[in-house]
């Protein structure tokens, strides 16, 4: 029986890779953009991108409310 190696725990994500909430919204205008030019041609693609950016809209809404609450100082 041949051994198997498992990359659990071995890759980390790139902590370099960090977006700002510009860059977020840029993004998914860009692909609801390109969701809505391939919605007739390649629908299984479209579908795979409106996911994309309904994950990015999540996020983006989720940094929106962390910095509404970060910035909220009055007692």
């Amino acid at each position: 029986m041949n051994s198997q190696f498992c990359k659990v725990g071995k890759i980390r994500p790139e902590i370099n890779k960090v977006f700002s909430l510009k860059e977020l919204e840029e993004k998914y205008v860009r692909f609801m953009e390109e969701a809505y030019n391939l919605e007739y041609t390649d629908m299984s693609l479209s579908d795979i991108l409106l996911y994309e950016a309904h994950k990015l809209k999540q996020r983006i809404l989720n940094l929106k409310k962390a910095n509404t609450k970060d910035l909220d100082v009055a007692f």
